[in-house]
């Protein structure tokens, strides 16, 4: 009997995380627009950075998969994000939402899961639709090692997602922020490149993002003779887990100040 009340306090958490996700999913098929920047438009980038690497060498097509795969998923988790907290703003639900029992992090990280499902089904849309193009088996030595740093990679994007959802509490300019930091943050961080392509200022600001060490891992995995960030595959394994379970991290203590906030006063109009 004296841990039925952890128990039932489980139960809500997982509750709400479940039906935080079915209502993204809901949402999601009830408004197609996201359909192109998650699914069409990454494919057609994906097709054009494989017309420009063409004759490149055998390894230029996962470069093409990799950018287009990314951008996907990047997209989808930068806009789902900004979303995440920026309906229940515009529905009036953010208070409410934010002084239930259930920690409202369970409802983010619900939304942010889905944003994340929907932008790896993109890039496995991308993937089959370069991979037929290519017309040859696809050059990756380790397809098991392959598939497991993409599961580094995208645990790496969902931390980003979290703490924006946290960080747009906070604003209400996240549409400006999205516009902006789309193609920045898909630069900065080498999803189409490796970020040693660009100029060595831009490097130290790359390394305070999880997918820019995930990237660079995958590449120096999947590629043989890849000369990417010069610590080479274990640091950048270590380093995206190191800045991943930080951007967590911050992200709890972020929605935790913010809930006390909402309990002390009843609102969130200071921000």
């Amino acid at each position: 009997m004296r841990h039925a009340p952890h128990a039932a306090y489980s139960i809500s958490r997982s509750r709400a995380l479940l039906a935080s996700l079915r209502l993204a999913v809901l949402s999601f098929l009830a408004d197609p627009q996201w359909l192109v920047p998650s699914m069409i438009a990454p494919v057609i980038f994906g097709l054009v950075a494989y017309e420009l690497f063409l004759g490149s060498g055998p390894w230029f097509v996962i470069y093409a998969i990799l950018g287009a795969g990314m951008m996907s998923m990047w997209g989808q988790t930068l806009y789902g994000s900004g979303w995440a907290t920026g309906q229940d703003r515009e529905l009036g639900t953010l208070e409410p939402t934010l002084s239930a029992p259930t920690p409202y992090l369970y409802v983010v990280f619900g939304r942010v899961a889905w944003n994340t499902v929907s932008g790896l089904l993109g890039g496995a849309i991308v993937f089959v639709v370069v991979a037929v193009t290519y017309g040859h088996p696809l050059p990756i030595v380790d397809p098991v090692a392959f598939a497991l740093l993409f599961a580094v990679v995208i645990v790496s994007l969902a931390s980003v997602g979290i703490v924006l959802s946290a960080a747009f509490v906070y604003t209400r300019y996240a549409g400006f922020i999205q516009n902006v930091g789309e193609f920045a943050f898909y630069v900065g961080t080498g999803c189409m490149f490796p970020v040693v392509l660009l100029p060595f200022w831009t490097t130290p600001f790359a390394l305070i993002f999880p997918p820019t060490w995930a990237l660079d891992a995958l590449r120096y995995q999947a590629i043989p003779g890849y000369h990417g960030l010069p610590w080479g595959f274990a640091w950048d394994l270590l380093g995206a887990v190191v800045t991943t379970s930080a951007y967590l991290g911050a992200a709890g203590a972020v929605f935790r100040r913010v809930e006390h906030r909402v309990l002390e006063i009843g609102d969130l109009s200071d921000y």
